[in-house]
């Protein structure tokens, strides 16, 4: 069909689609010719003739009508050819002649020219060609074609057109829209129908042999027809729908009728096949690379499994090939990425700079820092393995491995903002099992730690080789009790530190936790005491002298968690909710063990949020368990829409009353020795011996659909301050346009080096301004600035600037970030930018693609570049 045909002709050099949108305006067509006559004629009359209808009101300064013809279904998959004239000199045997009005419906076309020549087959008497001469117009559903002239040939299914003007929608929502229902102001909201029209001229179309089509001296393009902001033309384009490719010759792409990029050759994807071939490069500069291009090459090896080999040059480094490997099977899923640049120009510069710079220091970890950086191969690599394998219902397992060849290549030669700033990373391999009662977890992780030398001391981290967890629970056993266990069974292991003299302590750890609970539920209330046993065993190696090499900690657990629940319809401002009132009491008794003699390998103190408020320990991990004798209490309060089911307010406050000081600390010898970060939390500090914990609060708002805001605070009683608070205000009256505000608080969530302990000089005090507007109908803009107050630098500065019109569209993106702090109290900043063009069509072109940074940036922003919305 000829349909297809145009199609795929429209799809030169395709890379992505984009939609546009069209919808009528009765004003506008009201003043149809009037619009029309204040555009050039020659524009003005081939605008006319595809149904173009001009309207200042609408983005694109207008939209196309189709105007109604009569499909023939029944004819739609026959043969069969209807034909219908002002005047018909008709031949049983011969040639027929029709004249004035010719209307000719085959497969699901209409044509229409001012005069035909009929031929029959003389052995058959059947229709075998059809000559069309004068204004001939071809029309099937979302496609128009004029042409002066057009032969079909009806036993061969060959055909061909002369001087062409045609127009088609490539994409259309029309169809998911019929599909849907809507409520009266969604309806008056549907009538702006979104789509994707591209029109063109061809000297010639014919198609000699089933499935391949050819275009002579042809153009194409998205743009209005008359505001022709590009095309692209070429000489000869053919489209295999067999093999689902085409190939165009000299082929050049013009903006405001300058040509801007030629090629004698493309080849390229008509249809949704995988396709091996190149994809479209991208090039740019960098600080870090200069000026760099990357070719992919995308290879597809079978149809569960595919590869991209993409061959970069980076200026200042050298040439470097990165492979990107791709499967699914019937149980797993996974991708598999490796890069390596060899003999890195720009880090042997590097080390050299960084020698001169730092030998002389006498710090030991800045010396052993300058070995590694010394001793690491110019060739520099990067591997990345993620995996997700289900095998059954119960059994399940997963891979996640980074790997990098030195300690600065996240820096050098990652474009991510979020990674450039992590110094730990994964390498973890997991297999569970998931029953009705019984749940097991066997882990291996470990973390490649990263040690610059230009940033402060980074402590390696503990390994896990392995990990072995099972847990199981019996609820709703006899008496209405509930039986519970988990083991947990870990072999640590780590390596020194950089720099570090002493070795930490490594070795086994075996913690057994069985318990017992009676809940009582009642649709009002509930109340649920629990005992648990805590039994413990370590087997450890490099420990200090007098330290047992075993010990071992055993501790009974015992909670009550109780509460009420209320709850009313209210009316608020002429609205009704569903309110609830849920009062919480929990009381908590662990007697003290002196577990000084254990070192700490997972465990750290945990923020006092208004969830931890209820909890048993104190501490995440296993290497403490905090003594207790306290009543937690709490109280919350939910608002909820009874139209929509909504919850349009949650808040609630509590606070923990302590009967006895707390002891259990993470300071101890063991750990105090490994670590170069002061120790805090030590028996003696004020915070465990207070009878009351701070104050912890939470409340989610959402105002309206628009507006919600987000707060958590922890205000400490004891000093009339806040130890924590933090609060967001999101803005988002539709997708376009984002404000975020908001602000972070936390004592002593910003050392640094010289800061004296306790201080007010360490603590965090941060606000976070993020949007993204619309300040044009054609113009937008985003940005981010995040500043730290404390100590007088910003953490985030982000801003861009965007121009999506009717057919095409620019954006430039650029920001710097705080990267790390130097040993000398030096702040250092990673600095991007992003440029990117793109032809509705044709896809997008640029030096990289800030999409991801921009959504991770600006909460709740969502990439619109390069189509409508």
């Amino acid at each position: 069909m000829l349909n297809h045909k145009l199609i795929h002709f429209l799809l030169i050099a395709i890379a992505v689609i984009f939609p546009l949108y069209s919808f009528a305006d009765d004003l506008c067509i009201a003043n149809y010719s009037a619009k029309l006559s204040t555009h050039n004629l020659a524009e003005s009359a081939m605008a006319k003739e595809l149904g173009w209808i001009p309207c200042e009101e609408n983005r694109c300064g207008g939209f196309y009508i189709d105007p109604p013809f009569v499909y023939a279904a029944e004819l739609a998959n026959t043969d069969k050819v209807r034909v219908t004239a002002d005047q018909m000199l008709f031949a049983q045997h011969g040639t027929s002649i029709g004249q004035g009005r010719v209307t000719i419906t085959r497969f699901g076309q209409q044509i229409i020219a001012n005069k035909a020549y009929l031929y029959r087959d003389p052995a058959t008497g059947k229709l075998s060609t059809i000559d069309l001469l004068d204004n001939v117009t071809l029309r099937e559903p979302n496609s128009l074609v004029i042409a002066k002239t057009g032969h079909f040939d009806l036993k061969t299914k060959g055909e061909s057109l002369h001087d062409i003007l045609y127009r088609t929608v490539i994409y259309s929502d029309r169809d998911q829209m019929k599909n849907q229902v809507y409520t009266g102001e969604q309806l008056q909201k549907s009538r702006k129908i979104v789509s994707l029209n591209a029109w063109g001229k061809a000297e010639e179309f014919k198609q000699a042999e089933s499935q391949i089509y050819e275009f002579k001296d042809a153009s194409y393009s998205t743009c209005p027809p008359i505001a022709n902001t590009w095309r692209v033309v070429a000489n000869h384009i053919e489209l295999n729908k067999n093999t689902g490719r085409g190939a165009a010759k000299h082929a050049r792409v013009y903006v405001k009728g300058v040509p801007i990029f030629y090629t004698p050759y493309i080849n390229f994807p008509i249809d949704a096949r995988r396709q091996t071939g190149f994809l479209t490069p991208t090039m740019g500069t960098s600080s870090k690379t200069g000026v760099y291009l990357r070719t992919p090459f995308y290879w597809n090896m079978a149809p569960n499994y595919d590869s991209t080999i993409t061959p970069a040059y980076l200026a200042k480094r050298g040439l470097q090939l990165g492979e990107l490997f791709r499967y699914l099977t019937p149980t797993s899923q996974g991708i598999f990425q490796v890069a390596a640049l060899p003999h890195d120009r720009a880090f042997a510069d590097l080390k050299e700079s960084y020698q001169a710079q730092y030998q002389s220091s006498s710090n030991p970890y800045i010396q052993a820092e300058l070995r590694r950086l010394q001793n690491a191969s110019d060739t520099r690599k990067s591997l990345y393995w993620l995996n997700n394998t289900r095998f059954n219902e119960h059994w399940t397992a997963n891979v996640d491995y980074n790997y990098v060849s030195d300690d600065y290549y996240l820096s050098d030669l990652n474009n991510n903002f979020d990674e450039v700033t992590t110094n730990q990373l994964l390498q973890q391999g997991q297999v569970a099992y998931q029953g009705q009662y019984w749940k097991m977890m066997g882990k291996i992780q470990g973390y490649q730690t990263l040690h610059p030398v230009d940033q402060n001391v980074i402590q390696n981290q503990y390994t896990r080789l392995p990990q072995i967890a099972l847990e199981g629970d019996y609820p709703n056993a006899p008496g209405n009790l509930d039986y519970f266990i988990m083991n947990d069974v870990t072999h640590f292991d780590i390596s020194n530190t950089p720099g570090s003299s002493i070795i930490p302590p490594t070795g086994n750890r075996l913690h057994t936790q069985p318990g017992i609970s009676l809940p009582i539920n009642r649709p009002y209330f509930y109340f649920t005491p629990r005992l648990q046993f805590a039994l413990t065993k370590y087997e450890l190696n490099h420990i200090t002298t007098g330290s047992p090499t075993g010990p071992s900690r055993s501790l009974p657990i015992f909670d009550i968690h109780s509460g009420l629940f209320f709850d009313r319809d209210i009316q608020l401002f002429s609205h009704a909710y569903h309110q609830t009132l849920e009062p919480q009491i929990y009381y908590t008794y662990v007697p003290y063990k002196n577990q000084d003699d254990i070192p700490v390998f997972d465990t750290t103190l945990n923020t006092l949020t208004y969830d931890e408020l209820f909890m048993y320990n104190r501490f995440s991990g296993l290497d403490r368990i905090g003594d207790a004798n306290q009543i937690s209490y709490g109280i919350a309060t939910r608002f909820i829409d009874e139209e929509s089911g909504y919850e349009k307010l949650r808040a609630g406050i509590g606070q923990i009353l302590y009967f006895k000081n707390r002891k259990v600390t993470l300071c101890n010898p063991l750990n105090s020795v490994n670590s170069v970060v002061p120790c805090l939390d030590t028996p003696d500090n004020p915070n465990n011996n207070y009878n009351k914990s701070p104050l912890s609060g939470i409340l989610n708002y959402n105002l309206n659909p628009q507006w919600s805001l987000i707060a958590s605070s922890i205000w400490n009683v004891q000093i009339n301050q806040f130890n924590n608070q933090s609060i967001t205000l999101h803005y988002q009256p539709d997708p376009r346009k984002i404000v975020n505000l908001g602000y972070g608080y936390v004592r002593g969530g910003d050392p640094q080096t010289n800061d004296a302990p306790g201080s007010s000089a360490s603590n965090l005090s941060q606000t976070d301004f993020s949007f993204a507007w619309p300040i044009a109908r054609d113009w937008s803009t985003v940005g981010r600035w995040t500043q730290n107050w404390n100590h007088h630098h910003f953490q985030n500065l982000l801003y861009g600037l965007q121009y999506d019109s009717c057919c095409w569209a620019v954006r430039f993106v650029t920001g710097r970030a705080f990267a790390n702090l130097n040993p000398n109290n030096t702040y250092q900043y990673n600095t991007q930018f992003f440029i990117q063009f793109a032809l509705k069509g044709l896809g997008n072109y640029g030096n990289a693609d800030p999409s991801q940074l921009l959504s991770s940036s600006v909460s709740g922003y969502q990439t619109h570049f390069g189509q409508d919305y």
